[in-house]
């Protein structure tokens, strides 16, 4: 099925869900930029469709499933432009979930969000998110007696980027010694999937792997997004 071509703010997005998220971002008060620019990665080209300032980081939408190539593009623009990428597929459609005393906006099984921050051995600060999502230092397989299983390494003390660098090296030939594999997370890098969004009261908007607490504006933009109407050459606002 072909998506319908759609404007919106004097510019013509290839589907409604393009511009439905653009309509999203608007009601939210998070400027944007569509289709800023392109990139000629090994990968393959690749075109983000948004590219969102205050959040320093790239938003691609999708009906479907992001495929292999897809997310693979993912990363490594990720990884050169050390600039986060998110993916979006689905319908933004969302339900209400109680958690704790709170209830809250979630997306519903049908609406996902998936960021990628490049490999695992790259390291930049991202505003993007508030919550410590690839803390490496708690998530490797490495056993605790380090010297013993590389009794040749010689791991920086002070230096802690190459102490860390070291440590992912014997990570990863640990692992392919254990499992006879390549460890997934030094293949498809820094990856979380089923993230939503959350109010922030400097960027306006964050990724978030939980809905607010406390009510916000992001429930009345999802409302706007999914009633905006596009019929006829009409703006959506």
């Amino acid at each position: 099925m072909k998506a319908i071509e759609t404007s919106y703010k004097g510019y013509r997005f290839r589907s409604r869900q393009e511009a439905r998220w653009a309509v999203f971002f608007d009601s939210v008060g998070v400027p944007w930029e569509y289709e800023k620019e392109g990139y000629a990665l090994s990968a393959g080209y690749y075109l983000p469709d948004f590219w969102l300032p205050t959040l320093d980081c790239f938003f691609e939408v999708k009906g479907a499933s992001p495929t292999e190539l897809e997310i693979a593009k993912s990363v490594e623009l990720s990884e050169s432009s050390r600039k986060l990428v998110a993916l979006a597929n689905g319908q933004t459609v969302t339900e209400p979930r109680r958690v704790f005393s709170a209830q809250k906006e979630w997306p519903v099984k049908a609406f996902n969000i998936q960021i990628f921050a490049g490999k695992a051995c790259s390291i930049w600060p991202c505003i993007s998110h508030a919550f410590g999502m690839w803390n490496w230092w708690l998530d490797t397989d490495l056993p605790p007696f380090i010297e013993e299983k590389f009794p040749d390494i010689s791991l920086p003390l002070h230096d802690l980027e190459q102490r860390r660098n070291a440590l992912i090296e014997c990570d990863k030939t640990y692992y392919k010694e254990k499992y006879g594999k390549e460890h997934p997370r030094y293949i498809y890098g820094r990856h979380e999937s089923r993230v939503c969004f959350a109010s922030d009261p400097i960027t306006k908007l964050r990724f978030n792997l939980e809905p607010d607490y406390e009510p916000s504006d992001i429930s009345n933009a999802y409302a706007i997004a999914r009633s905006a109407r596009f019929e006829f050459g009409q703006s959506g606002a």
